[in-house]
């Protein structure tokens, strides 16, 4: 296992592989700025007897056993730079059609991809349209020729993604839950089909992408299930990184033989085994995997899911026109000066709180549970001067704070007994609403 080829390429050359995107990449998201900026660098080079752009990181898979797909190299790094230099090199050949690459088969799925490869294909048009055919000619040879990556093909996925995060190249390295989804699609493979891949990877997308930028992947993840995992562990939750995704690995359900995976193991296959009954074509009932946030993760498809169950939670408690407690955020954390950086802070751990008591308990006292969130979370408004993650991070991960309550709870009785801290002394006078909202919880006159 390793590197398998380590060797500069022309243009030509890649091109020529056959290359494929691989269900796990994110879509084409390069931008104007970006084209124009490749452009400009082979404009300025062209003099040069070879100019090169970069690296390549590909993927040769060795478990495939037709020798046409063996052949097949996956796409790790390099896929922005390699869509648009095809689409350059495309449009400069014009009707000459004597380019020839794989990449020109793909089919996207992404309707981000294919916004931004039709804008792009415009603005490479508009650049290229004051050359002479000769002029054309003489680029597109220079950089099917003269232009080089340096292409570092591995036999390893891991390996490759390690090696793609440990470079420093001008492509934006893999997200944390890029990382993720790659990482789940393996876990897959084996035991799913490949429309049910592309299905989680659709709705994986959706989610990086959605409509509602307050509801997206990376803030549900890294703001919310991230720290909640963390903090209900009274550990540090502050930022979600590569570093710490392990957070949200655990065991594939088909190879791990722990006694404690039974349990695990038998509701599986209950779901599965509901679900997969003939008499769900009559009465339409499926089940969904009853998830708790602070569950071992199930690797595989249980993850996407897991994702998904907890972004449908997060727009049912706060997002939704008809959210369960779109009043109680409207009325008590919007106030003058919410929109400080700390009480974002604060404010997400309200949120995260109660998200974790719905998690367990659902619609059982919520209101009131939510109240006791508020004055646990927003004590922190009024007891400090200035806010930082860090202050917000050390209240949540308390061994003697409401995630640790909620955590050892089996009513909800014994959450809406606990008591926050008392303010002794305002020392953060200019936040009268919270202080207004806290003191008519305490006294019974929330409404």
């Amino acid at each position: 296992m390793g590197i398998v080829f380590n060797q500069p390429q022309t243009i030509v050359q890649l091109l020529e592989k056959k290359l494929t995107i691989p269900e796990y990449q994110r879509p084409y998201k390069w931008q104007p700025k970006h084209v124009n900026q490749l452009i400009d660098d082979i404009f300025n080079h062209r003099t040069k007897p070879c100019y090169r752009l970069g690296t390549v990181v590909l993927h040769q898979g060795k478990e495939l056993e037709s020798e046409e797909i063996k052949s097949a190299l996956n796409i790790v790094d390099g896929q922005q730079r390699l869509l648009t230099l095809t689409l350059l090199c495309t449009i400069l050949d014009g009707e000459e059609k004597s380019i020839s690459s794989t990449l020109l088969e793909h089919e996207f799925g992404s309707s981000v991809s294919i916004e931004n490869l039709k804008n792009n294909a415009q603005i490479i048009s508009e650049r290229v349209a004051g050359l002479s055919p000769v002029e054309k000619q003489e680029l597109l040879n220079f950089i099917l020729n003269k232009c080089e990556l340096i292409q570092v093909t591995l036999d390893d996925l891991s390996e490759a993604f390690q090696f793609f995060d440990s470079q420093n190249a001008r492509g934006k390295a893999l997200a944390p839950h890029d990382l993720l989804k790659a990482y789940h699609l393996r876990e897959m493979m084996d035991s799913t089909e490949q429309t049910e891949r592309l299905h989680h990877v659709s709705l994986w997308e959706q989610g990086v992408n959605p409509d509602d930028e307050s509801a997206n992947l990376h803030t549900i993840m890294g703001e919310f299930l991230f720290r909640m995992r963390r903090w209900i562990d009274c550990d540090y939750g502050i930022q979600f990184s590569r570093h710490n995704i392990d957070v949200f690995k655990g065991i594939n359900l088909d190879s791990t033989q722990y006694a404690y995976v039974d349990a695990m193991l038998a509701l599986d296959y209950a779901i599965e085994t509901f679900n997969a009954d003939p008499a769900r074509k009559w009465d339409k009932q499926t089940k969904g995997y009853p998830f708790q946030v602070d569950q071992v993760m199930i690797n595989g498809k249980r993850f996407f899911e897991y994702i998904q169950h907890y972004m449908t939670i997060h727009s049912k408690l706060f997002i939704d026109k008809d959210a369960k407690l779109a009043s109680f955020l409207e009325e008590h954390t919007k106030y003058s000066g919410s929109n400080r950086k700390g009480d974002s802070y604060v404010r997400n751990l309200f949120l995260c709180a109660v998200m974790y008591y719905y998690d367990k308990f659902g619609d059982v006292e919520l209101d009131k549970a939510a109240q006791i969130c508020y004055r646990w979370a927003y004590f922190l408004r009024l007891d400090l001067q200035r806010i930082g993650m860090e202050s917000v991070d050390n209240h949540a991960r308390s061994t003697r704070g409401l995630f640790k309550v909620i955590s050892k709870a089996i009513h909800p009785q014994q959450v809406l007994t606990f008591q926050p801290p008392p303010i002794q002394e305002l020392r953060f006078k200019n936040a009268e609403q919270v202080r207004q909202s806290i003191e008519n919880m305490m006294n019974g006159n929330f409404k």
